[in-house]
């Protein structure tokens, strides 16, 4: 979330904002594809999810959370589609990194780590 000043007729006033910008970072190494999330991942992210399982050449699979803030359910539904489709498809094993405590536990209670697994 970010503040922003709203000049009002009775002043000015903070209005907090949901951040929208959300970005993916592609590398493909010659051993895993990794790619690193920016931002919030909610409905904003549904193009960028949509489309990663295309980007996926290798059998390994490393998705960076180091630079996420919140997930929302929305996000959380994203990410379980994605990696259904990038193991259905690729066959490919999934790696999570930079993965904080609250991600941790949303991610425990939501079955992303009965697709992916946090990367030691």
């Amino acid at each position: 979330m970010f503040c922003e000043l709203v000049q009002r007729s009775d002043g000015y006033k903070k209005e907090e904002r949901m951040e929208t910008n959300f970005k993916v970072e592609i590398t493909n190494c010659p051993e895993f594809d990794c790619f690193t999330f920016h931002g919030n991942i909610d409905i904003h992210a549904s193009k960028y999810f949509l489309a990663l399982p295309d980007n996926v050449v290798n059998t390994k699979v490393r998705l960076d959370f180091s630079q996420v803030g919140r997930i929302n359910s929305m996000g959380i539904a994203l990410l379980l589609r994605c990696c259904k489709k990038i193991r259905a498809e690729k066959n490919a094993e999934i790696l999570l990194t930079g993965v904080n405590t609250m991600h941790t536990m949303l991610f425990k209670t939501t079955g992303v780590f009965l697709l992916a697994a946090i990367e030691r």
